[in-house]
């Protein structure tokens, strides 16, 4: 009967429906020609991990079944930058260019076009975006979009507040640092606010930076324990490493700042300003929290409960044709509130690596993958030869095997294969030079501090 019906379809209807698809073939054909070349232009807007993820395994995936179209990556800045290393590198453990190497070194033979723009607009309709660069604003057209704008850290509440999320940050930290030694002060006091991962891994790194003589580090988080939503056995690791860096650590206090130097302390929720204590400090760290790109709620795309932009299992925008969203700005709504839209870079690089397939997927004629997230642990580092490495929910690492795995699990996600080769070799050599230095110093290899 279904068959008998098709069939049955007017004259009239199928002439309509042919002009209206020859329609769409001439604006695609539009598009793909706006985009420099018949083949059409695949455009990945943010140079985190999760878009950069993407534009690479884009560019790697094959496409003999199909003429491989231009790739081309949207950021603002000239650089890609590993998160998770910051500390590292404030505290002088690694160099800027192996935890920021720039988008022309990492893109050189692949294909990818990098340009340096922000976003301001998407035109689903016409399938174009616009972007504001050093060249002013332009228009590119797509023919497939996959949006990583990431989230942004929540905006400390004082002038003078340092907060610490980008490269920028971590440099500037540094550089206040060196000051704050180089001025002879006996003991620097540094008051970091938040409780959870970047805080705590921020704060012990600072400790055994400074060493016991010369800081003194107090964290401070609004919840009743550390890290609240992480594996047992981080907490628990990370509860014993503050202590041995003579880390004081302040539960269940908000925060209010009185001045880049000061810092009143309260009980969580707490209307009454009687239980206030003050906290003095030469710096005073924003840690807490982070909040969606704003541009997720500009976009006109479909959100998701919790703000997000809202997709498909195949990360698909829902009700969008074309367009991916993955990373801190994404929800998979099929999967609800689960560790699989966690804002973390381990979920970024997996969703990464679906959308990328499914875009080729879509362009080679074969069915998209329902995104699957495997989570294989979290890791915290508390200082060059220390960290917690928690696996599956049962297994534990700490102390220098916990910082070995680290280093090798975060050199395999360096993003290029000569980058980790540089980057390995770097490694290597430093580590090399750091025993000799124990060696000759008759540390027997316990040496733990950095030079800032």
């Amino acid at each position: 009967p279904l068959l008998a019906a098709m069939l049955a379809v007017p004259a009239g209807s199928m002439r309509l429906g042919a002009s209206r698809l020859a329609s769409r073939a001439a604006a695609r054909s539009l598009v793909h020609a706006a985009a420099g070349g018949a083949d059409g232009c695949i455009c990945v807007v943010g140079g985190g991990f999760a878009g950069l993820t993407a534009a690479l395994k884009l560019a790697a995936l094959p496409w003999e079944g199909a003429a491989k179209p231009k790739i081309k990556l949207i950021d603002r800045s000239d650089r890609h930058v590993f998160l998770p290393m910051l500390y590292d590198l404030t505290c002088g453990d690694v160099s800027e260019w192996e935890v920021a190497p720039r988008f022309d070194e990492l893109l050189a033979g692949t294909g990818i076009e990098h340009v340096r723009a922000d976003l301001t607009a998407v035109d689903t309709a016409a399938r174009t975006i616009s972007i504001k660069g050093a060249e002013g604003k332009q228009t590119l057209a797509y023919d497939n979009l996959i949006l990583s704008l990431g989230s942004q850290p929540v905006s400390p509440p004082a002038k003078g507040v340092l907060s610490y999320r980008t490269l920028d940050d971590a440099l500037f930290l540094r550089f206040k640092l060196r000051a704050l030694l180089a001025s002879g002060a006996p003991l620097v006091r540094v008051v970091v606010v938040g409780a959870s991962y970047s805080g705590i891994e921020l704060a012990s790194n600072l400790a055994k930076t400074l060493g016991p003589r010369r800081g003194l580090v107090t964290l401070v988080g609004r919840g009743d324990k550390l890290l609240q939503v992480g594996a047992l056995g981080n907490q628990q690791a990370a509860a014993q490493a503050l202590e041995r860096a003579g880390v004081e650590v302040i539960l269940g206090k908000d925060v209010e700042l009185e001045g880049p130097s000061r810092a009143k302390l309260t009980p969580a929720g707490s209307l009454s300003d009687g239980f206030a204590e003050f906290v003095d400090a030469d710096l005073v760290i924003w840690c807490a929290g982070s909040a969606r790109a704003k541009m997720a709620s500009d976009l006109k795309l479909a959100v998701a409960m919790d703000g997000r932009v809202a997709t498909t299992s195949s990360l698909a925008v829902r009700d969008t044709e074309g367009v991916f969203a993955i990373g801190d700005m994404a929800c998979c709504e099929p999967l609800g509130d689960s560790t699989a839209n966690a804002q973390n870079a381990q979920v970024a690089v997996q969703q990464a690596e679906y959308a990328a397939y499914n875009v080729w997927a879509s362009r080679n004629g074969k069915a998209p993958m329902p995104y699957r997230y495997l989570k294989a642990g979290e890791m915290l580092a508390f200082g060059p030869t220390d960290a917690s490495v928690s696996a599956f929910d049962v297994i534990n690492i700490r102390g220098l095997p916990g910082a070995a795995i680290r280093r090798a699990a975060y050199l395999y996600r360096m993003p290029t294969n000569t980058h980790k080769a540089k980057v390995g070799f770097s490694w290597a050599f430093d580590a090399a030079l750091r025993g000799a230095d124990a060696l000759l110093a008759g540390t027997g290899g316990k040496k733990e501090q950095s030079a800032i």
